[in-house]
């Protein structure tokens, strides 16, 4: 079991005391308040597996590029690059990409549907779209208010071994899980009572019950 602590903490300091009791995270650059290059440096400076992240929004995108060739070059296992803020709409971070691959660090690209499920070829269209930028892994989230939803979102992974789906929402708790029993890389979790990054995550502790629950 594969379970990826997004963390999405306002400052550094907390972001570090989560990370003394895990080893696969998630980095929110983009949540944190105090970031510059300096602790970026410091926070993946360390011996774990971790993805940096740097969403649209807080940072201009030459600070969010920045932010993440730094990551890159302290040692980030992943990146993670969303497809329509950053490679398909302005497409200013594809040269990050090259960088990322020399220093052997792997690509996520992702994609989220926050309003609603999409239909299916949309789904199936998103999964060949990602696919196309050879990543690592393949994130598609999507929001999922009923089994159904959940079922065809979980679908992704027959299409490509690399799709870490993610439901948001009603049904995102046990659509994580169940993403999990069906061979999906990996998932993502918030730190035992720390911060949601997104609707319908559950943190490490119901995840872990909810893991052994699903085995019993």
């Amino acid at each position: 079991m594969q379970l990826c602590v997004s963390i999405g903490e306002p400052c550094a300091n907390r972001v570090r005391a989560a990370l003394s009791r895990i080893s696969f995270a998630e980095i929110r650059l983009d949540l944190i308040e105090d970031i510059d290059i300096a602790t970026v440096k410091k926070l993946f400076f360390v011996k774990k597996k971790l993805i940096a992240t740097c969403r649209a929004g807080r940072y201009s995108e030459a600070e969010r590029l920045a932010l993440l060739g730094a990551a890159i070059a302290a040692g980030a296992k992943h990146i993670d690059l969303d497809y329509d803020y950053d490679l398909y709409r302005n497409k200013l971070f594809l040269p990050l990409m090259a960088v990322a691959r020399k220093a052997k660090c792997g690509l996520i690209v992702s994609r989220h549907f926050h309003e609603k499920m999409p239909a299916d070829k949309q789904l199936f269209d998103t999964v060949k779209k990602l696919a196309a930028f050879d990543p690592a892994y393949i994130k598609v989230a999507a929001r999922a208010d009923s089994e159904e939803e959940a079922a065809r979102l979980l679908a992704l992974i027959a299409l490509d071994k690399r799709v870490v789906p993610v439901a948001m929402g009603e049904w995102g708790p046990a659509g994580r899980i169940a993403a999990l029993r069906l061979g999906a890389p990996f998932t993502y979790v918030s730190p035992t009572g720390g911060r949601k990054t997104a609707p319908g995550q559950i943190d490490l502790a119901t995840a872990k019950k909810l893991w052994k629950e699903s085995k019993s």
